[in-house]
């Protein structure tokens, strides 16, 4: 099955994911990082869960920060406001035994969220909250892919979106990110549609999260992972943009030096500011009164 993606000619949007170059961008981000303290008021939940993604996002002109994470109750979003640094929300996505909110990704107006029973790990939901219209808010999503199959195989623990012309390319991973599953969907209408599973190499990381990215001509994947307290990247090539049909090589790996507690299990995404520079955010795995955020800025 093809999907016929078409060019995307017109100027940058802000919080877009395409840069110039992809593979360019991702060898000149810089491994050191600026670290932000966010100053936590709310009671967040942390039994038997963690922080599991992050992403940045802007609503009524203020600049926020998304990180999903899983407890042993429910599932849920942290919004960090990055103008006064602090907590301001915690949304309850789903209760258990939908508990676990895995790694995310925002694109034009939408977050996509795997949310999965991780105990187990037989049933999730793949889902698209519209945060411009206050659906994520409501926690509900205008977008429900059901999942369900024998044990970590219809999990969802990573999830990666990108507006491509009409619709959006989803990718969700399951258990360990063995298989990926693309899908071609349409968050307004509320159909999506299956277009390909890919079994990962044996020798591929267990990535935490997955973002997708595009540049001029190409479909970027980043995984997101940890060894013995180092970040790690890897960037994968997906597929040409003019027709979908994934090639799946990875093709670059790099190493970052995490600072203050920040750690790739808890939580690592990215941010394209204004179409120009790639940054990666990350954070720690728990939540505390002051929760350090690590930023990798392309040079």
């Amino acid at each position: 099955m093809h999907f016929v993606i078409p060019l995307l000619l017109s100027p940058f949007p802000i919080w877009s994911q395409k840069v110039r170059n992809v593979p360019e961008a991702f060898k000149a981000i810089d491994t050191s990082p600026t670290t932000v303290h966010i100053k936590n008021t709310l009671v967040v939940p942390t039994e038997n869960g963690h922080f599991q993604g992050i992403q940045v996002m802007e609503t009524q002109g203020r600049k926020k920060l998304l990180v999903s994470g899983s407890s042993l109750h429910q599932s849920y979003i942290l919004q960090m406001d990055m103008e006064s640094q602090k907590t301001d929300t915690l949304i309850t996505l789903m209760k258990e035994p939908f508990r676990h909110a895995g790694g995310i990704q925002v694109s034009n107006g939408y977050l996509a969220v795997g949310i999965e029973d991780n105990f187990k790990k037989t049933s999730a939901k793949a889902c698209i909250y519209n945060y411009g219209n206050g659906n994520l808010y409501k926690s509900i999503p205008d977008v429900i892919i059901d999942r369900t199959g024998e044990a970590k195989r219809p999990t969802s623990g990573a999830t990666g979106l990108l507006k491509l012309g009409e619709g959006y390319l989803m990718v969700v991973a399951n258990w360990d990110s063995r298989i990926w599953d693309f899908y071609a969907v349409e968050p307004e209408s509320g159909k999506y549609r299956l277009l390909k599973s890919f079994d990962a190499p044996k020798d591929w990381a267990s990535y935490q999260s997955i973002n997708l990215i595009m540049d001029e001509k190409d479909i970027f994947a980043i995984g997101f992972y940890a060894e013995m307290k180092t970040g790690c990247a890897d960037l994968i090539y997906v597929s040409s943009i003019n027709q979908f049909e994934p090639q799946m090589e990875k093709i670059a790996t790099k190493l970052f030096t995490c600072t203050n507690g920040v750690d790739f299990i808890g939580a690592a995404g990215l941010e394209v500011d204004y179409g120009e520079k790639l940054h990666i955010w990350a954070t720690q795995k728990n939540a505390s009164e002051d929760i350090a955020i690590n930023i990798f800025s392309q040079k």
